[in-house]
C-alpha cells in the first residue's frame, strides 16, 4: 500500500512493510510431583537416589489469545529413574512422566500481528528436589518433586508503515552547498603536495 504524504515541505510516499517480528517472550519455572509404583509390588523402605533425563517438548499451542497477553500451552515428557531399598535389596523403578503447562506471554505492543508462531524450549533441565516414600491409597509409593523451566517466544507478521523519498528529485539545501564547498577547499592534488617538500 502506498500513499503520498507531505512532511517539512517535502513529498514522500508511505509504504507498508510486512516482516516477522517478536510478539513477546517469557520464561517460567514449573514444579510437579511424580508418583512411582515400586517394582513387583516390593514395599520400599528408603529412597537411595533419583535422576531425571530425556526431557523434550512434544508440542505447543495457543491456549488463549487476549488483547495484551497470549497463553501458550507446552506439552512434553521426561524420564524419572529412582533407586530404592526394599526388603534388604536394591531396586530401580522408572516412570515416563508427561507435563502440560500454560505460559503467559505479554505483548510488546506496537502494530498488530498476524500468523503468529510459537518457539518453545526447555530453559532449565528437570531436576529432583527430593524423593520420599509416601502412603498413597494404602500402598507405599515413591513421591518425587520435580522442578524445570520452560521458555516461550511468540513471533508473527507485523505491518510497518515507513515514509520513503526519491533522492534524485530532492532539491539541494543551502547547508549542503556549504559542506560541499568546504570539502573542495581541502582537496589536495597529490603531485602538488610532493613539490612542497
Amino acid at each position: 500500500m502506498e500513499e503520498d504524504i507531505s512532511l517539512r515541505g517535502e513529498t514522500g510516499r508511505v509504504r507498508t512493510i510486512i516482516t516477522n517480528a517478536v510478539y513477546g517472550s517469557a520464561t517460567q519455572i514449573c514444579n510437579t510431583t511424580i508418583y512411582i509404583n515400586p517394582v513387583d509390588s516390593k514395599k520400599p523402605s528408603e529412597v537411595l537416589g533419583c535422576t531425571v533425563k530425556g526431557a523434550q517438548i512434544k508440542e505447543c499451542s495457543f491456549d488463549k489469545i487476549m488483547d495484551r497477553t497470549v497463553n501458550v500451552r507446552v506439552n512434553g515428557t521426561f524420564e524419572v529413574h529412582v533407586w530404592y531399598e526394599a526388603g534388604g535389596d536394591t531396586y530401580v523403578a522408572k516412570n515416563n512422566a508427561k507435563f502440560s503447562e500454560v505460559v503467559p506471554v505479554k505483548c510488546l505492543g506496537g502494530e498488530s500481528y498476524r500468523n503468529k508462531k510459537i518457539l518453545s524450549w526447555i530453559s532449565q533441565r528437570p531436576t529432583s528436589l527430593g524423593a520420599s516414600v509416601v502412603n498413597k491409597s494404602g500402598t507405599p509409593t515413591i513421591s518425587v518433586q520435580i522442578e524445570y523451566g520452560l521458555g516461550v517466544e511468540v513471533m508473527g507478521e507485523a505491518m510497518l508503515n515507513v515514509i520513503s523519498y526519491n533522492q534524485e528529485t530532492e532539491e539541494k539545501r543551502p547547508e549542503e552547498d556549504i559542506i560541499l564547498n568546504t570539502l573542495e577547499v581541502f582537496n589536495v592534488d597529490a603531485e602538488t603536495e610532493d613539490d612542497d617538500y
